[in-house]
């Protein structure tokens, strides 16, 4: 895996959190999420009581193994990205939240097999429309969810013997959802 995706996710995190700091002192706010089921990380800045700055990096595997032709897939993908939501004014510890998602992509998949080897590399850029809701259990955790839909832009490059498609297309739009859960130390 490459460490771009990794040096702009702490680039975005240094560039929101300088300017958080800039806002009143009572109104920031700086915690660390976690998604489920991609394995994902989240930084949310409330940069004042209804913005909500939140860089993020999500990572995805999954393994097919085809029986019929006894070949299996690899494919994984990571999006690096900054959000920027409005937030509503929390009301019986429950608030929703809802902006785009913008981000770089970088998407693999390897075929290997009796039919060949094979393997495609995609990148390019994304974004997306989301609304959330999260319930703080208590005032330094909450608990929620997340629904989308992304656009994907992407490029790709294949090689090998395998006749396979890119693992993320030239252009795909898609819906998705996450649990959240977020951490306010």
């Amino acid at each position: 895996m490459r460490s771009t995706p990794i040096a702009v996710f702490f680039a975005f995190a240094a560039l929101t959190t300088s300017l958080a700091a800039q806002n009143h002192p009572g109104a920031r706010r700086v915690g660390v999420g976690i998604t489920v089921p991609d394995l994902g990380l989240f930084l949310p800045i409330s940069a004042t009581s209804h913005v909500r700055l939140e860089p993020f990096v999500d990572f995805f595997s999954a393994r097919a193994d085809f029986p019929v032709t006894s070949d299996t897939s690899w494919e994984s993908s990571t999006q690096v990205g900054l959000g920027l939501f409005a937030t509503n004014t929390p009301r019986d510890r429950f608030s929703m939240y809802f902006g785009p998602r913008i981000g770089y992509l970088h998407g693999s998949t390897r075929v290997n097999g009796p039919s060949g080897q094979s393997s495609t590399t995609s990148s390019g850029w994304f974004i997306a429309g989301a609304i959330g809701g999260e319930y703080s259990v208590v005032p330094q955790f909450s608990v929620g969810a997340e629904a989308k839909v992304q656009f994907d832009h992407t490029s790709s490059s294949s090689t090998g013997t395998a006749s396979i498609g890119p693992s993320l297309f030239a252009r795909s739009t898609f819906s998705s959802g996450a649990l959240v859960v977020r951490f306010y130390p």
